[in-house]
């Protein structure tokens, strides 16, 4: 008898125990947070200023930025150079490129591709480029980033005084890397040739080699060297071109 007595007493506190948290009650499951797609880059300045023996001024500004969403990447360039001495003008050098990359795969995408250029140390007046291959990432992480890309590009020169313009159908090579080993240094280098499929001896290529220390969170030192070729220049004019330039950036 006892023992149904104690039963009996024991039933409240059981019950007590197994019944269930009403649901107003029960934490709500928190949502991952959506991270969107927004453009980061930087843009880069220089300067130098001289006067009394030697009279000479340059500017250089250098722009890039991307715009990556899962399945598709959009890189902008720009670079402006000047250079100007007591006789006159002596360099004047802008390029602007934009390049759209669509990713069938993790490591596959398709590629358009446009770029223009004026270079008056050289006698071009505008050189634009249009065209479209295939790429393969290689390499996409915080540490090496590395990709290679092929395809068909329509070249169109137009040169200053009596050099001949030129335009013509070319194959299109292109690789870039970048490697960041910590948050302080970072290097990498783009680079791409377009050798004409008309014309074997017209080729042209370009590589940008740039190094960055970084100062701040945004702010960083920036040393970057623009070397070009072209195969056949316009009478008088070198085939090789360098344009090293040291400058100030700001990253976003």
């Amino acid at each position: 008898m006892s023992f149904l007595l104690a039963l009996f007493s024991a039933a409240p506190i059981l019950a007590n125990e197994v019944q269930p948290v009403p649901a107003q009650d029960k934490p709500a499951a928190v949502a991952p947070a959506v991270v969107e797609p927004k453009w980061t880059g930087s843009v880069t300045l220089g300067a130098t200023y001289a006067d009394g023996n030697t009279d000479r001024r340059t500017a250089s500004a250098v722009v890039g930025a991307e715009y990556r969403r899962e399945k598709d990447r959009t890189t902008v360039g720009l670079l402006w150079n000047y250079a100007q001495e007591k006789a006159g003008v002596t360099d004047r050098k802008t390029q602007g490129r934009i390049k759209y990359d669509y990713f069938f795969t993790k490591k596959m995408y398709g590629l358009v591709q446009a770029s223009g250029e004026n270079d008056y140390a050289a006698s071009l007046d505008l050189r634009t480029t249009i065209g479209a291959g295939l790429g393969y990432q290689f390499e996409d992480t915080p540490t090496w980033k590395l990709a290679g890309e092929l395809g068909l590009a329509y070249v169109n020169e137009n040169f200053d005084g009596s050099a001949n313009d030129n335009e013509f159908l070319a194959a299109r090579a292109a690789y870039n890397w970048a490697y960041t080993p910590n948050d302080k240094y970072n290097v990498s280098q783009v680079a791409e040739i377009f050798p004409s499929l008309e014309n074997g001896e017209d080729v042209n290529a370009r590589v940008d080699t740039k190094g960055r220390m970084n100062l701040t969170a945004k702010m960083f030192a920036s040393l970057e060297w623009v070397y070009q070729w072209d195969n056949t220049p316009p009478a008088g004019n070198s085939r090789n071109d360098s344009l090293v330039m040291l400058g100030l950036g700001w990253s976003f």
